[in-house]
């Protein structure tokens, strides 16, 4: 008992060494780099910066507001519960409460230190437990996991990160299950793992079951097998079912979204070139096509890689090494074989960040390390140590053969002397002189250190990051015009602008827009927004035409300058950094029109795309009677050497808008009014959407140039139409004098009005993204009634002649079935608990 309370004690103390030794090294990384708290540089990258610090920001505003599971400032208003399990649902991200929006990069800092040193407690407290061991080479030996290539290339993905961090403890369950019958661990990380980012955890419990069997055959146990693997199976069950009350709810919005989210057609193509994968686990050998394509991010130190080849090269049980080598063998293939690869991935391909299951492999790797590194003395002898060099040295030299173009002697010099240290830090500890044996053990320590820090600059390095004052000074011009925007108008409606740091900017802001990126957006939405000339993956991009503005309620636009602004926007005096526009065809975001808008349908996929005539189209059949505000160009062409020279000639007096559908294969091109270059066609902006060019007298000449090749097929494709400010004017007028006077929109999903009908207008329009009718509760008058899909993307609700009140609340499809199963995976639970402690006092009982 002593001795078990002096290791555990031993083993405690480990932890805090490992927690200090992973925050020195990040905090060494960052001075190197020049990251905050020692320069103005931040880890902001890639989604962290692009989603995530966006959708934490608008999660902690909607939280204090009374609503969390619906946001109107995602896309055109949309579910955020798929959001919150697929990226916010860390606890981690309680530190951005401690800080202002922005002070994020501070956060984000802080975030990422926390996170690796916690990340090194676990991997120790596992390799502890594992090896029953209170060596002070465990501190050092965990930051080959909390380091490792994937916690660091990845770390942008901060919701996985959680389960990674959970890894070892989950490992450390199974440990428990197999060795003393302890199966309560592992239901309870099992849940919290589900419940903390199900993606990651579907990933890890397939490597449970894996690392059962290989436990099961390496190392010591108890009871039977069918005992142990059937508790093993129920336990992750039972954890996973407790978890269904978010994992029912959030799968469903995923596979909404995504579709097809279990579908996959099992192929045996090969990935990659094998003989690259070795390499992986070469020093500093991590570059930006490592994010894009289809090799593994496995580094984990070249002390690893060198402890875990002595391992092989040791004299430990056979049986145990053909074990080790087998799990390895199916993880390293399922890197390199397609269909395996997505078995790892939920049966969905992931796009970007390949192998997202690479840290396991790291962690697998870790675990023969620390066999090596811990064993007996004689284990592994003279001869097994050369025979490491050779294979060592095998390794460095194989390094010039597949790099090419990318090969660094620096590298190549770096994986030599982290080798050869490894295996001389390995005799030293082995030496019978005790000061030889600590010299071994400070030297193995920095050389972990050493190793996991210099790989984790290179890598970080690689990555383009944003800065403290970058971020601090966006902020703050955005939300100053955002706040002169409300402080002159306190009603509903949406604002956006014509520039964009991210894809998600108004919900880092705080205010409703139709701009937004994820992995779980409102499809219907974003296919009627892409109808109405709103662009590709940023969806607002140069805008679109006043008509589509004003259907869907964006009354406000702020610019910096850099693009021309749509001519249907008026300039407001604004004492902010930014330029502010308004307008003044804006409708409300609730509005009553003619039922015949039932009968517009989007153009298909076999369907030439006019998003004028849709546009007009849209806004007669609400409004019936009404002209067409957008008019027809004529177009003239005219002989050029290179690209596109033409005259257009407005029909009206108003602003005058392009698009080119159809020809999404064009390269960017420069669009010129007049001689006057005014931005570029074909980006990812401008991608078959709708364009500005200016404002223009009807009759008038106007000049256009476009520079890409002009053929018979790209000359059909141009479209060129003015606006008819009063056509639009009237029909706007029309519409507004029916709107209601009380529409009350919360976030969180609530929508609440009292709207007047007429018999030729008996249409309820809310321009919010439709979902199927089931995800809204809505009630006509307090009596149940169906909702309508408005132009494919928008809701509707028809109304008989008089005044009706009208409220609409958003419900989660799948919650209540998994709330039931929860609570039936509780129940069981509480019985089974109830059983298991009875079953001994009914023991005792018996004479």
């Amino acid at each position: 008992m002593i001795q078990i309370s002096t290791l555990r004690k031993r083993q405690r103390q480990n932890l805090l060494l490992a927690f200090l030794l992973s925050l020195a090294v990040v905090l060494g990384a960052y001075a190197l780099l020049g990251f905050l708290p020692f320069g103005d540089g931040t880890l902001l990258t890639g989604d962290l910066n692009g989603l995530y610090v966006n959708y934490i920001t608008d999660m902690w505003r909607r939280v204090r507001q009374g609503g969390f599971g619906y946001s109107f400032s995602k896309l055109a208003g949309g579910s955020t519960l798929g959001l919150f399990a697929y990226y916010m649902n860390s606890p981690f991200n309680l530190l951005y409460l401690l800080f202002p929006v922005r002070a994020i990069p501070l956060a984000a800092q802080l975030m990422f230190a926390l996170r690796t040193a916690l990340t090194g407690v676990t991997a120790c407290f596992y390799l502890g437990r594992h090896f029953e061991s209170a060596s002070r080479l465990l501190p050092g030996l965990s930051l080959g996991y909390s380091l490792c290539a994937f916690c660091v290339a990845y770390s942008q993905n901060i919701i996985w990160m959680d389960v990674v961090l959970l890894a070892p403890l989950l490992l450390w369950a199974v440990d428990e299950l197999i060795r003393r019958g302890r199966h309560w661990p592992l239901t309870l990380l099992v849940l919290a793992a589900a419940v903390l980012n199900f993606y990651t955890a579907w990933e890890v419990c397939l490597f449970c079951l894996l690392y059962f069997f290989w436990q099961w055959t390496a190392g010591p146990r108890t009871g039977s097998l069918p005992r142990r693997f059937g508790l093993f199976a129920v336990s992750g069950a039972l954890g996973a079912g407790l978890a269904a009350f978010l994992l029912v709810p959030a799968l469903l919005e995923v596979e909404e979204s995504k579709g097809s989210l279990f579908a996959m057609a099992f192929s045996l193509t090969p990935l990659f070139d094998l003989s690259e994968l070795p390499y992986r686990l070469f020093f500093g050998n991590f570059f930006w096509n490592d994010v894009t394509g289809a090799l593994p991010n496995l580094y984990c130190g070249v002390f690893c890689v060198a402890l875990a080849v002595l391992y092989f090269a040791g004299r430990f049980p056979v049986r145990e090494k053909i074990a080790s080598a087998l799990i390895l063998a199916v993880l390293l293939l399922s890197c390199w074989v397609e269909g395996l690869n997505l078995i790892w991935h939920g049966f969905k391909e992931p796009v970007w960040f390949p192998c997202r299951f690479s840290f396991l492999i790291s962690l697998f790797l870790l675990v023969l390390a620390g066999r090596a590194l811990l064993a007996a003395p004689g284990t592994a002898g003279g001869k097994a140590l050369a025979l490491a060099a050779a294979l060592g040295l095998v390794w460095c030299a194989g390094y010039r053969l597949v790099s090419g173009e990318t090969f660094s002697l620096f590298k190549l010099a770096a994986a030599l002397l982290l080798f050869a240290a490894t295996l001389g830090a390995y005799l030293l500890l082995r030496s019978r002189r005790r000061m030889l044996a600590l010299a071994g053990a400070v030297g193995f320590t920095l050389l972990c250190a050493a190793d996991m820090g210099a790989n984790t600059v290179l890598a970080l390095r690689k990555f383009e990051s944003y800065t403290a004052s970058g971020f601090t000074q966006f902020y703050d011009e955005n939300t100053a015009a955002v706040a002169a925007i409300r402080a002159q108008d306190s009603g509903l409606y949406r604002i956006e602008k014509n520039f964009r740091r991210t894809l998600n900017d108004p919900m880092l802001l705080g205010y409703w827009g139709i701009s937004h990126y994820s992995s779980t957006k409102a499809s219907t939405a974003k296919e009627l927004l892409e109808a109405l000339g709103y662009v590709n993956s940023s969806i607002y991009g140069w805008g679109s035409t006043a008509v589509a503005d004003s259907l869907l309620g964006i009354r406000y636009l702020y610019s910096d300058g850099s693009r021309p602004v749509p001519g249907h926007y008026r300039l407001l005096q604004t004492d902010t950094a930014l330029a502010v526009y308004e307008n003044p065809y804006a409708l409300p975001l609730a509005f009553v029109g003619s039922s015949a808008a039932l009968d517009v349908a989007l153009p298909g996929a076999d369907e030439a795309e006019n998003t004028f005539a849709l546009q007009n189209q849209m806004l007669t059949a609400l409004a019936p009677g009404s002209s067409e505000p957008l008019q027809a160009a004529d177009i003239a062409f005219a002989e050029s050497g290179q690209g596109i020279a033409l005259t257009f000639t407005p029909a009206c007096d108003g602003p005058c808008y392009l698009a080119i559908p159809d020809l999404d294969e064009a390269l960017p091109a420069d669009v010129r009014v007049n001689g006057t270059l005014i931005g570029e066609y074909f980006t990812m902006d401008s991608l078959g959407g709708v364009m500005p060019l200016g404002t223009f007298a009807a009759g008038e000449p106007v000049s256009l140039y476009l520079g890409f090749a002009g053929d018979a097929e790209a000359r059909a494709a141009i479209q060129i139409y003015s606006l008819d400010g009063a056509a639009l004017s009237a029909a706007v007028d029309m519409l507004r004098s029916g709107a209601p006077e009380d529409l009350a929109i919360e976030e969180g999903g609530r929508i609440a009005c009292t709207a007047t009908a007429t018999a030729e207008r008996d249409l309820l329009v809310l321009p919010f993204a439709w979902e199927d009718a089931g995800h809204w509760q809505l009630t006509v008058d307090g009596e149940a009634a169906p909702l309508e899909r408005v132009f494919g993307g928008m809701m509707g609700v028809r109304l008989t002649e008089g005044s009706h009140t009208v409220r609409l609340q958003y419900r989660h499809p799948g919650l209540e079935a998994g709330l039931a199963l929860t609570a039936l995976c509780a129940a069981a639970g509480l019985l089974w608990y109830l059983r298991a402690r009875r079953a001994p006092q009914r023991k005792e009982a018996r004479p």
